[in-house]
């Protein structure tokens, strides 16, 4: 009787162990991280003469971190749980503007770099999101620009640039192309914006 009670008992924690190796967690799958890749422009924009200190882009405080955000036919925003930004998109939009400022109609450099311009560029972006409807997505962006007059502190204008982009595919992959054209839409836009601006 105790030989069969041991035998049982090995049977038992060897299907035990069986089991308990069928219902082991899944190997956590790896987060992806998505960037703004713009579109290059064709060739530099001619200068203005408009020398403009631009300041770091801001964001509102629900965009600060690098979650990408979505909604799906209602007013409820998710974050896409696998995917994230490769760093806060205002950084990123900061980033792809920096690099192309050969492409824009005005001179931009960074407060304190030795030079002491009388204008100045703010940018804040207010909306970064994907939205879903009938098997199709559109990426909406939103920024606020404002023109400000650094000796006497004040705007001189401001401009809410608003961009609906269709995305290639419904994913957060085409989520993140169609926010990169949106913005390639925005620095155009923004450059003429600015070559009409008669501040002075």
């Amino acid at each position: 009787m105790i030989h069969a009670s041991l035998r049982h008992t090995a049977v038992a924690c060897w299907l035990l162990c069986l089991t308990g190796c069928s219902v082991l967690p899944e190997r956590p799958r790896p987060m992806t991280l998505l960037t703004l890749e713009v579109p290059a422009t064709a060739a530099p924009a001619p200068q203005s003469g408009l020398v403009l200190a631009i300041e770091p882009v801001e964001a509102v405080a629900f965009l600060q971190g690098t979650d990408f955000f979505y909604r799906r036919g209602g007013p409820t925003v998710h974050r896409y749980a696998r995917h994230r930004w490769l760093a806060p998109p205002a950084e990123l939009i900061d980033r792809a503007l920096m690099e192309r400022l050969d492409r824009l109609p005005f001179t931009g450099v960074r407060p304190g770099q030795g030079v002491t311009p009388a204008l100045g560029l703010t940018l804040t972006l207010l909306r970064l999101e994907q939205v879903f409807a009938a098997g199709s997505s559109v990426v909406h962006l939103e920024l606020l620009a404002q023109l400000v007059d650094r000796r006497q502190g004040r705007v001189l204008g401001t401009r809410l640039f608003r961009y609906r982009q269709p995305a290639p595919e419904a994913s957060p992959r085409g989520g993140a192309r169609a926010a990169a054209t949106a913005l390639g839409r925005f620095f155009t836009d923004l450059g003429d914006w600015l070559k009409a601006a008669k501040p002075f």
